[in-house]
């Protein structure tokens, strides 16, 4: 193989490795931007029905507590989204030590089993990081789901009054 055709193998393996990372990236950001959408259309969801009570006796506690509970709501989903953050971080650190390991202190692994040995970190890495965020995604869901539930049954035990 000559100079020319190697560099141009390099390049060509470049293009679609960056290509690959770019595009999980973006399925990951558009995973992301779901989960913000589903968010705000939850609370507004929850403002709307909330302006079409109609008693006002108790609206403004009503709307304290509803406040209060939301509040709880986006810092625990918050806060798992910085838990998930976190893990990718370090998990990303990992694989960027081990990719500038040049090998040192691997023994006889030949140039092939240590590129073979970080591209599986990379994937990995790539793979735990997706499922985590899946996960806090599903995660996010589920409580805006209770939440809603549970505000819906308590607006409906008090319109039954």
């Amino acid at each position: 193989m000559t100079a020319q055709t190697m560099d141009k193998t390099v390049e060509t393996v470049k293009n679609q490795t960056e290509g690959m990372f770019k595009h999980a990236t973006e399925t990951f950001k558009s995973a992301m931007d779901a989960g913000i959408r589903f968010q705000q259309d939850a609370f507004k969801c929850m403002s709307e029905m909330m302006s079409r009570t109609d008693s006002c006796e108790n609206l403004t506690t009503r709307i304290e507590s509803v406040a209060a509970d939301t509040i709880n709501l986006v810092r625990k989903n918050a806060e798992q989204a910085q838990k998930a953050f976190d893990e990718g971080c370090k998990t990303g650190l990992e694989v960027i030590r081990k990719s500038f390991d040049t090998g040192n202190g691997h023994g006889s692994k030949d140039a092939m089993t240590y590129t073979r040995d970080v591209w599986q970190n990379a994937f990995d890495a790539m793979r735990n990081n997706l499922e985590t965020a899946s996960r806090t995604s599903a995660q996010c869901i589920e409580n805006w789901s209770s939440f809603m539930s549970k505000t819906m049954t308590v607006a409906e035990k008090k319109a039954g009054k």
